[in-house]
């Protein structure tokens, strides 16, 4: 199948196709022998529109460029059927439709921008300058392990490896902890936990509905202008009341100081201030 080549102004082709008294080249297609080009018109061509050799211009080319040259021009319906002398170079040329070779304008009844069209006669044929070709059969899938996604702590990780390690290598049977090989799979399996664990928290931390530290959310609520208070710990005050005329309470009074005094002389324990309160 030959390639087509279209005019760029897609909005102004569909304009002009609306008009019936304005035409314009829909698009172009190159022979397989890359001798005849079929530009294909918007609409037919006017009875009183003749379009000859002179009428076709093309330009462009690098290394095929003042030798190529239009032999004939065939017109029916909407079609206008190019033949040149030989094919052209790799590089984009330009088919214009003019009035004459003196005369660059296009011809009567024809839009501006839709008389003329780029296009290529090598775009068929494959060149080393080109992207490569799509391999025609898909690329060899290869097998994927099995991954366990419920793995999330030391032990899981641990077990995970080591059947993994029984299927890659079969002969290696040893479970000793003082195996080298045992050895790396338990430090990896505790890398794995702390990873792990890292990545729970942050999801975790990273939403104030969930946030389990008080620095969290604290941040959360910056984010917002709302300035939490640090906080403090759980204070109470403890008094004690004496009997004047002693009794119980005051045997208990001094009982308690003989206590104090003695942990003192041991040098355990805090020092106690007790005040005595009444009497």
């Amino acid at each position: 199948m030959a390639t087509q080549y279209r005019c760029k102004s897609q909005a102004r082709r569909k304009a002009a196709a609306e008009i019936p008294a304005l035409n314009g080249i829909d698009y172009l297609e190159v022979s397989l022998d890359q001798l005849s080009l079929k530009v294909y018109l918007i609409h037919d061509l006017a009875p009183t529109t003749v379009l000859a050799e002179d009428n076709v211009v093309i330009e462009g080319g690098v290394r095929i460029k003042g030798e190529l040259a239009v032999r004939e021009v065939a017109a029916g319906g909407n079609v206008l059927t190019v033949t040149v002398n030989k094919p052209g170079d790799f590089s984009t040329y330009t088919l214009r439709l003019v009035q004459s070779p003196t005369n660059l304008l296009p011809p009567a009844g024809f839009d501006p921008l839709l008389s003329e069209v780029n296009f290529s006669f090598k775009a068929d044929c494959p060149s080393d300058f080109d992207c490569a070709p799509e391999p025609d059969c898909p690329p060899e899938r290869l097998p994927e392990p099995e991954i366990n996604y419920l793995a999330k702590d030391y032990a899981s990780f641990r077990r995970l490896m080591l059947d993994r390690m029984s299927v890659i290598m079969p002969d290696w049977q040893e479970r000793n902890p003082a195996d080298v090989l045992v050895a790396l799979v338990e430090a990896l399996a505790y890398v794995g936990d702390h990873l792990s664990y890292y990545q729970d928290a942050v999801a975790t931390e990273a939403y104030l509905g969930l946030a389990r530290r008080r620095t969290s959310v604290r941040r959360h609520a910056r984010l917002l202008d709302y300035f939490m208070h640090d906080g403090s710990n759980a204070r109470a005050w403890v008094c004690f009341h004496f009997e004047a005329d002693g009794g119980p309470d005051r045997d208990q009074h001094r009982a308690f100081e003989r206590h104090q005094r003695h942990r003192r002389r041991l040098g355990r324990g805090p020092q106690a201030r007790v005040r005595k309160l009444g009497g």
